[in-house]
């Protein structure tokens, strides 16, 4: 899933603390299944604060759409940093990355990880303080390693108080997380042969926030 953040004036669209960019706004307007590009569309979430306008829009594969939320105040965070390991996949340190949803009682509504790093010792990297409700870890699946290829395919395990639940690559699961039940999907999950960082990508939907249109 990707996302996408705007905001006008431009200027306002950078100002990050650090790694990190926060709104938290009430959605004036929500648009459903717009911007198709092949078998994804956006689902954007639009605002006004005095002059400021912005938008953050979640590309999902037709024909799934984010529930309707308009009129309710959220959060948005997003986060991305290079790791302190560098990628299977180059000479470049691994990105971690990701973008939670949450109500305006704080409460997860959506998280997306479009590169979790997975380290050699079995974690899987998120944002610091970024969704400190969910542990993510990774163990190999039964699958073996390609010739010539530094990585092998392995399955995330999310660990949360109470409940836990293993998901491999293109499936979807449930997951109860705070007492509130979540759709969890696997899109990537690989570990490196070596001492580098692999790669993980995922999404958290609380249930109930993904409809078809």
């Amino acid at each position: 899933m990707e996302v996408a953040f705007k905001e006008e004036p431009e200027t306002r669209s950078l100002e990050r603390a650090g790694p990190r960019l926060e709104r938290r706004f009430q959605v004036a307007r929500q648009l459903r299944g717009a911007y198709r590009h092949a078998d994804q569309w956006a689902s954007v979430l639009e605002y006004a604060t005095g002059d400021v306008r912005g938008g953050v829009s979640y590309g999902l594969t037709v024909p799934d759409v984010l529930a309707d939320l308009t009129g309710r105040t959220v959060a948005w965070t997003s986060h991305r940093e290079p790791a302190s390991c560098l990628s299977s996949e180059g000479e470049q340190p691994a990105l971690l990355a990701g973008d939670t949803l949450r109500d305006a009682q704080g409460r997860l509504l959506l998280l997306t990880v479009p590169s979790a790093p997975t380290t050699p010792d079995g974690e899987v990297l998120l944002p610091p303080g970024l969704v400190p409700e969910l542990k993510v870890q990774w163990e190999l699946a039964d699958c073996e390693a390609k010739k010539g290829e530094r990585t092998r395919g392995a399955r995330l395990r999310f660990e949360s108080p109470g409940d836990t639940v293993s998901v491999s690559v293109g499936e979807t699961k449930p997951l109860v997380l705070k007492g509130l039940r979540y759709e969890v999907r696997v899109a990537r999950a690989r570990a490196d042969a070596s001492d580098r960082c692999g790669q993980a990508v995922f999404a958290l939907f609380r249930e109930g926030m993904r409809e078809r249109l």
